[in-house]
């Protein structure tokens, strides 16, 4: 899309956005270790959103149980994991309205959506795998790949990679960076800039049956204390069974960008 930085990153830093003046950039790279940074610099341009509808969340119930194995139980040939059976499949489009999210719950950095749409499956590192087959599946599994995937957090997170990452040379990349970073050869990067993102939108660029691909957006707070808004795009593909994110790189997890006044569905926690 127009509105994304095609920057090469070969390093995994971030790319600059505009030429006149230094803007928030949200960076994604290769892991969520490396995740959804933000960095701030002096500017008193406060970018405002557009939303284009709101979206109807049910109230938060209790914290949700899953079962916490490390690695796919193939139930049928259309899933992954002995949850998703229990899943909507309802096939309402989400393009122009958001889907109803039950919970929004700790993982990761983060919160990121549960509900009768997906992250039925939890990893022992709190990774929600297991999605629908449907749009709002993809959606959820998009909100919750961009800040909650670590492989390179712990040994107990590595099998994250192969869960939720489409099979292929990037994964193989990540995978290799992720375990420089856990043998401590390659330090790691501090993810609290995650912790201040919080999702307000999105906006679906494409969907069919074997890939989808979201632009979420996100608010935060920068260094002197304004409102800003960016985006990240998520693109995933349905492999083995379930929603996996198809990498933008074998150094970038997902491609950042400016948020630019695109309308968009309102969707988020604070919804």
């Amino acid at each position: 899309m127009s509105t994304q930085d095609t920057t090469d990153r070969p390093t995994g830093r971030p790319a600059w956005f505009g030429a006149a003046v230094m803007l928030l950039v949200l960076v994604v790279v290769g892991l969520a270790a490396w995740g959804i940074r933000t960095f701030f610099f002096d500017n008193n341009a406060d970018d405002s959103a557009a939303p284009t509808s709101p979206t109807s969340q049910a109230p938060g119930a209790a914290e949700p149980t899953a079962s916490t194995t490390t690695g796919p139980a193939v139930v049928e040939a259309d899933t992954a994991w002995d949850c998703q059976t229990d899943l909507s499949d309802d096939e309402t489009s989400v393009a122009d309205s958001a889907p109803v999210v039950e919970e929004w719950v700790a993982a990761g950095y983060n919160v990121v959506p549960f509900s009768e749409f997906g992250g039925c499956q939890k990893q022992p590192s709190t990774l929600r795998v297991g999605y629908s087959h449907t749009e709002a599946g993809a959606l959820m599994a998009a909100a919750t790949y961009s800040v909650a995937l670590d492989p390179s957090v712990s040994e107990e997170a590595a099998p994250d990679l192969e869960a939720a990452v489409a099979e292929g040379p990037n994964r193989v990349l990540l995978g290799e960076r992720a375990q420089r970073i856990r043998d401590g050869i390659e330090p790691s990067e501090d993810p609290t800039a995650i912790t201040r993102l919080n999702l307000i939108g999105y906006i679906q660029n494409s969907y069919d049956a074997d890939a989808a691909s979201y632009l979420l957006v996100y608010t935060a707070v920068d260094d002197s204390g304004l409102d800003q808004t960016v985006m990240a795009q998520v693109d995933l593909v349905w492999e083995d069974g379930d929603w996996k994110l198809d990498p933008a790189s074998g150094n970038d997890f997902i491609t950042g960008a400016r948020y630019q006044g695109q309308p968009y569905i309102e969707w988020g926690p604070k919804s």
